[in-house]
């Protein structure tokens, strides 16, 4: 890791003597931004309720991608105002530090370019099956180490990135604690993208993380244009995971050794609407909520609702959406899905859920997103819950 940030700083000392184009690096850079009110509720029947609002966003500045050596610097924040009853429960603060504000610096990487090569050192956020910054909340996950991609033959990407130290999203500290546990020696990934064949999308992946457990993942994605105004999709997803490590426990929701999952997707996109329809099994005990860090990306998958648990869950969901114009300014969707789990050890639990939002853009820059979800669990032990977000955006 110091190899490569003494090389980049050595790279930038050599385009000093160019005082035009360091000049223009950073004269040309770009700042962006966002503001976010974020209110969140969860009910639970016969449970004291959590709630609270934030304040927060993030600002954003990278020099001249253009140039073949470019830097960004990203903040995010999030702070409770108004109201609130056990905010620790929201993740929406630093539960470091009691639930208070959050500042994190999500993204201070230096970059540079050669042709179709990127390399990247220092902290970022990414966007991988098994690690990324996942954007529910205000202040996403963000990672530490080196990142490199190449597009080394036409319609094939590589990436190859190594992790020594992982922020979740409730705190402002980098640290060799992973969703799934501890790690002593960083964890790495490959992950080859290939788009030459008609229509459709390979992707895969291989986590190598030695103190908790590996994971392979293969995807494939299929667009078919039926005419101008329909679109049909299939999907399918296998993850797999082995080699637990001192650190991996098997029986984790986050993820452990024993994750064994298969998923699949089919859809159609019509003029104002789309309807799809998941389907995943794991036939594992490890879960695969988060993965390494994020949120998993798995097809089952709502807001809260997933067929990514452990115990050998087997999950239905149907999803819909539609393009709506309530108003005579901007433009609105509303979604609906409807999740069935059923598990096949009766350590986990059977449940139901009923998903919706309603989102209106006002302009490109300005949205209203509210969303809710109910889980209805079969077993008369466990808690009922409903959950609600509202959330007003505007970026600059």
């Amino acid at each position: 890791m110091k190899f490569l940030i003494i090389i980049l700083f050595l790279t930038l000392g050599l385009n000093a003597e160019n005082d035009t184009a360091l000049s223009d690096a950073f004269t040309k850079g770009k700042f962006l931004g966002n503001i976010t009110l974020f209110n969140y509720n969860v009910d639970k029947k016969n449970v004291i309720n959590a709630y609270a609002t934030a304040l927060g966003g993030f600002l954003k500045y990278s020099t001249d991608e253009s140039n073949p050596l470019f830097a960004s610097v990203r903040l995010h924040q999030s702070s409770p105002v108004g109201p609130n009853q056990n905010k620790i429960l929201t993740q929406l603060f630093n539960n470091d530090r009691n639930a208070s504000s959050l500042t994190a610096l999500s993204e201070a990487f230096l970059a540079y370019r050669y042709k179709s090569r990127i390399l990247k050192v220092g902290n970022m956020m990414l966007n991988t099956p098994m690690m990324n910054d996942d954007t529910t909340r205000l202040v996403p996950w963000s990672y530490q180490g080196a990142a490199f991609t190449s597009e080394p033959f036409v319609d094939t990407k590589i990436q190859l990135y190594h992790i020594t130290k992982i922020r979740k999203n409730t705190s402002d500290e980098y640290t060799k604690v992973s969703a799934s546990g501890e790690f002593d020696h960083g964890i790495s990934m490959l992950g080859i993208t290939y788009k030459g064949l008609s229509e459709i999308t390979l992707q895969s992946y291989y986590y190598y993380a030695p103190e908790l457990y590996n994971t392979f993942i293969a995807q494939m994605d299929y667009r078919h244009v039926v005419n101008e105004d329909y679109l049909f999709s299939y999907g399918v997803q296998y993850f797999q995971s082995s080699d637990g490590g001192k650190y991996n426990n098997s029986l984790l929701r986050n993820g452990g050794d024993d994750i064994n999952l298969l998923a699949f997707r089919a859809g159609i996109d019509g003029p104002k609407y789309n309807v799809t329809l998941n389907y995943s099994q794991n036939y594992g005990l490890s879960g695969i909520v988060k993965g390494y860090g994020g949120l998993a990306k798995v097809f089952t998958t709502s807001m809260i609702a997933n067929g990514r648990g452990n115990f050998k869950p087997e999950t239905w969901m149907l999803t819909t959406q539609f393009d709506v114009d309530p108003f005579e300014y901007g433009q609105s969707e509303f979604a609906i899905s409807l999740t069935n789990t059923r598990v096949h050890d009766e350590r986990g639990d059977d449940f139901d859920a009923f998903y919706s939002h309603f989102r209106h853009y006002f302009d490109v820059d300005t949205s209203l997103y509210i969303r809710f979800e109910a889980i209805d669990y079969h077993d008369s032990q466990k808690n009922d819950v409903n959950y609600l977000r509202i959330i007003a955006s505007y970026d600059f």
